[in-house]
């Protein structure tokens, strides 16, 4: 049977079609971002303008101040035109940064900023840098602004480079001659020739050729972020690798990357993240993926006043691997050797559980009398206070113990459950055990009191039962209660002391979760919350800059 659907309904459907294919598409300007940029980024403006409407920006009490503090003229009037310079805000903006050593840093920095009409945007550079001189290239118009930046544009893209050189190394070899290869300015032919080749990135070049990148650009989040391990450690393998004698065969880096999108919400800031591994690391994220983090270690660790927790399980056997691929093993295990031990002894000794809690923390104002040329003087100082308390889980325990006695041998002091370390007069690093787990803690009760089970029973936070727990890896800080301890008067300026309490009510907590591991991928999860649970994130935030400079204006009045 031939369903006939009506000419409306036909064109519903097209729309509809066009509206979903449109969300999940990729800007056609990321085409010239380049395979082996180092880092990039995206702003996706047409995802945020749905959040909050780019005229609430730029008609907001704080954009006109901070307008109001650039001191150039022609800054000031790039910022306030900016509406009308051409641009396309329904778009992404991007910013990737590239190797190449004859810029600052090493790197040349670029911007891609869709046009919605370039002849706009050409009056728009007319007017704010009316001395600007303006070259054709081809399709491809060019011009300097000033020192720092040469831009390029055709109809539908400006490219912005930033053209600041590498600095000279004055430093000589012994032969007299100059190590470093910088000069003092780029000539404009070097310029041009690298608008011209940011503007022909082939599509062999493109980084749209990785179907990660892809993936994450396709996702629509509000900002994205790209890194591209493979080109990072090429940079480094020529300095830092080198100098540190290690072997970091090339395998192990390639393809690897990191990527992560991150949204600005009602009431919080999400980001989802990903680290891609290469195939030679595919075993090793298999184990480090494996298991979560020990529950009844969690639950050990004491609930009442906790600021921050961190649970992780990191896998021996992962370590171990890794070395291997590393070409370390055999140096990890001369060097332990000579303490009568190897890697397989020292990694066997664990299960690789591990966590971390503070609890208790406080920053007051105290009075510390000093004397100066004879005389007391009084000022007021910080004091902060916290009891922080680690713990990993042992394994087996005579590899353990054997690790105690190289500690002890090495000086420790030793005390009827375990070690210490003397800090100060008044404060130590106690570190327990029995023989399920050892624990390092400034707090001698908080250590008994996890050995004994006695927090097991202690009501911790909803968020500790609902996020740190059932991870390979989980982070969770409670803002409010690390700021409710916190004096806002430990400052001798009114000034701060209203921008602590301002900051006292922005964010509720903060969490990072993850370590799951398929398809070659490392998969975490982030969630900034806010307190104000009724606003987008992005409002918040504006509102708590505003706060903030009121702050700064009462407090210098």
């Amino acid at each position: 049977m031939k369903i006939q659907t009506p000419g409306y309904g036909r064109i519903f459907i097209v729309l509809l079609a066009v509206f979903l294919s449109a969300c999940n598409s990729m800007p056609d300007h990321a085409r010239y971002i380049p395979k082996d940029a180092v880092v990039a980024a995206g702003i996706n403006l047409r995802s945020l303008s749905k959040k909050i409407a780019w005229n609430v920006i730029t008609g907001s009490k704080l954009f006109k101040e901070m307008q109001a503090r650039i001191p150039e003229k022609n800054a000031k009037d790039a910022v306030s035109g900016i509406e009308k310079a051409g641009f396309d805000f329904a778009n992404t903006f991007y910013v990737y940064v590239k190797s190449d050593n004859r810029f600052k840093g090493g790197n040349r920095i670029t911007g891609l900023a869709p046009l919605s009409d370039a002849a706009e945007w050409e009056t728009y550079l007319k007017t704010v840098f009316p001395k600007v001189t303006i070259q054709q290239h081809g399709d491809i118009k060019e011009a300097s602004l000033g020192k720092d930046m040469y831009v390029g544009w055709n109809k539908n893209l400006l490219i912005v480079i930033n053209v600041l050189p590498a600095v000279p190394d004055y430093n000589t070899s012994s032969g007299g001659e100059s190590k470093g290869q910088g000069q003092s300015e780029l000539d404009m032919t070097t310029i041009s020739a690298e608008m011209e080749n940011a503007f022909k990135v082939t599509k062999e070049n493109s980084i749209i050729g990785n179907s990660r990148f892809v993936s994450l650009e396709k996702e629509g989040h509000d900002v994205t972020f790209w890194l591209n391990y493979e080109q990072l450690i090429g940079q480094m393998s020529g300095s830092l690798a080198e100098k540190m004698s290690l072997s970091v065969t090339g395998e192990i880096w390639k393809d690897a990357a990191f990527a992560a999108g991150v949204d600005f919400v009602k009431g919080k800031i999400t980001g989802d993240m990903h680290y891609y591994v290469s195939d030679a690391m595919k075993e090793i994220g298999v184990e480090m993926g494996a298991a979560n983090a020990d529950k009844d270690m969690i639950e050990r660790m004491p609930g009442d006043n906790m600021d921050m927790m961190f649970a992780m399980h990191l896998s021996p056997k992962a370590i171990k691997l890794l070395l291997e691929k590393m070409n370390m093993l055999g140096l990890a295990n001369l060097g332990l050797s000579t303490q009568g031990s190897s890697v397989d002894g020292v990694l066997d000794a664990f299960t690789g559980d591990m966590t971390f809690a503070m609890n208790d923390f406080s920053l007051k104002s105290e009075k510390v009398v000093d004397s100066f040329m004879g005389m007391a003087v009084v000022h007021n100082n910080q004091k902060p206070s916290m009891t922080m308390s680690y713990v990993i889980k042992i394994n087996k325990k005579e590899n353990f113990q054997k690790l105690v006695k190289m500690m002890k041998d090495m000086g420790l002091q030793t005390m009827e459950s375990g070690l210490v370390i003397p800090l100060s007069a008044s404060d130590s690093v106690y570190i327990l055990m029995n023989g399920e787990y050892a624990i390092a803690s400034n707090k001698y009760a908080y250590a008994t009191g996890f050995l004994e089970g006695k927090y097991k029973t202690q009501k911790k936070s909803d968020a500790v039962s609902s996020v740190v727990m059932g991870h390979p890896i989980a982070f969770f800080t409670d803002i409010q209660q690390l700021c409710r301890n916190i004096d806002g008067s430990i400052t001798n300026s009114s000034q701060d002391s209203l921008m602590i309490n301002e900051s006292k009510k922005l964010l509720n907590n903060i969490s990072l979760t993850g370590g799951s591991f398929s398809n070659n991928t490392f998969n975490y999860h982030m969630d900034i919350n806010f307190l104000n649970t009724e606003e987008n994130s992005i409002i918040a935030l504006m509102d708590y800059g505003m706060k903030m400079s009121d702050a700064n204006k009462a407090g210098s009045n």
